[in-house]
């Protein structure tokens, strides 16, 4: 039985792909904005990037299938931007990390 002006069926539940999408635009914002720090010789903190990665990762893991692979694209773009800081990282040496 249904009450009056209910839904027959149960509504969705919200999609967190949002959430995921969001989170990749904020490391991909943090990867660019350290690259462009270390290109120009100032020193980078990179403490913490590790786990602003597992968590997006953790959350695209956790998207049904359909919507995962959606993100492919992006999580591809965020790879790139890892593998290019890391050039400017290695073209720069090492003194440009801070310590922890």
């Amino acid at each position: 039985m249904t009450l009056p002006g209910s839904p027959a069926f149960p509504l969705a539940a919200p999609s967190r792909q949002p959430a995921a999408e969001q989170g990749a635009d904020t490391v991909a914002a943090m990867l660019r904005l350290a690259r462009g720090m270390v290109a120009g010789g100032r020193r980078v903190n990179l403490d913490g990037m590790d786990q602003m990665v597992g968590r997006l990762c953790a959350r695209c893991l956790d998207l049904p299938p359909e919507e995962g692979r959606v993100l492919r694209p992006r999580l591809a773009e965020l790879l790139s931007e890892i593998d290019a800081l890391q050039v400017v990282l290695a073209g720069q040496g090492e003194d440009h990390v801070a310590p922890p």
